[in-house]
């Protein structure tokens, strides 16, 4: 079947040759266009060199010669790549009126769905619709490789727009605002725990030494008067810089548009630490 097809296409490249003819090709014309096939055939321009055997397949050559080219016609047909283009536009519709060049050559004007014949090796080919950007893809075509399939998008998508959402004012705010106030939450128990620490070593102290009168462990009671004031002033930065970051974040939060934010949300302050409670949907 395959045999057929070809044959079928040589011979149709053959009438339309003979039918575009309007003199006559020598004998010197036929054989100089046999021996300029062969050359260009190794030279990798296969496009060139059916232009010529087609020229010398034209009936007025010589029957020896004729036969010849046809021949090599014929093997040109099985190993010269060609290529399948599927031109679409942005909203995946079929494109037809699409000019096509390859290195810079036009090829085609538009696409009727058949496969583009070119030489091996590696070719730019540029897509052009009226009122699109240009699209330049290159490909690498290899010998004998027949109908490569390539798809082609012109154009953006149409809906390109509407996927992109549209920015609501204060969006994330609610978010900043939680994560502001959770940092003033940890501060708010950093200053609780250092303000428990301070209280027992001013109560160790009391311990230690009862009265300056009566003070049977004066270092152990010094120590615990520095640890005390080393920890009340940790307790104090942290409930101040807890609070003021508190305040922050419940300001964020509660001044955020309504659609940010859960149903309800606090935060949980205790001596031993705290937290952030939310309840609402998603």
């Amino acid at each position: 079947m395959r045999r057929v097809a070809l044959a079928a296409s040589v011979a149709a490249a053959f009438a339309l040759m003979s039918a575009r003819a309007t003199a006559d090709v020598t004998k010197d014309q036929c054989v100089d266009s046999n021996t300029n096939a062969q050359s260009l055939r190794r030279d990798g321009k296969f496009t060139a060199a059916r232009r010529e055997l087609v020229t010398c397949g034209n009936p007025s050559c010589p029957a020896l010669v004729r036969d010849d080219c046809a021949r090599r016609l014929d093997e040109l047909e099985r190993v010269q790549p060609s290529i399948v283009i599927d031109a679409k536009d942005g909203a995946g519709q079929d494109l037809a009126a699409v000019e096509v060049q390859v290195d810079g050559q036009t090829v085609a004007d538009h696409l009727v769905g058949t496969a583009l014949r070119v030489d091996p090796g590696s070719h730019v080919f540029t897509f052009t619709v009226a009122g699109k950007p240009s699209v330049t893809r290159t490909f690498v075509l290899k010998e004998g490789e027949r109908d490569r399939r390539e798809q082609v998008r012109i154009g953006a998508p149409a809906d390109a727009a509407s996927e992109v959402p549209a920015p609501v004012p204060g969006t994330g705010r609610s978010t900043l605002g939680l994560v502001v106030g959770g940092v003033g939450v940890v501060g708010l128990g950093v200053g609780s725990a250092f303000g428990l620490l301070a209280l027992s070593a001013t109560n160790q102290q009391k311990t230690d030494c009862a009265s300056p009168t009566s003070c049977p462990h004066v270092g152990a009671a010094a120590t615990d008067h520095k640890s005390a004031q080393t920890d009340g002033a940790i307790s104090t930065a942290a409930f101040i810089a807890g609070g003021a970051l508190l305040a922050t974040g419940g300001i964020l939060f509660f001044s955020a548009p309504h659609s940010e934010k859960p149903t309800t949300a606090g935060f949980i302050v205790s001596p031993g630490g705290g937290g952030i409670w939310l309840r609402g949907q998603f």
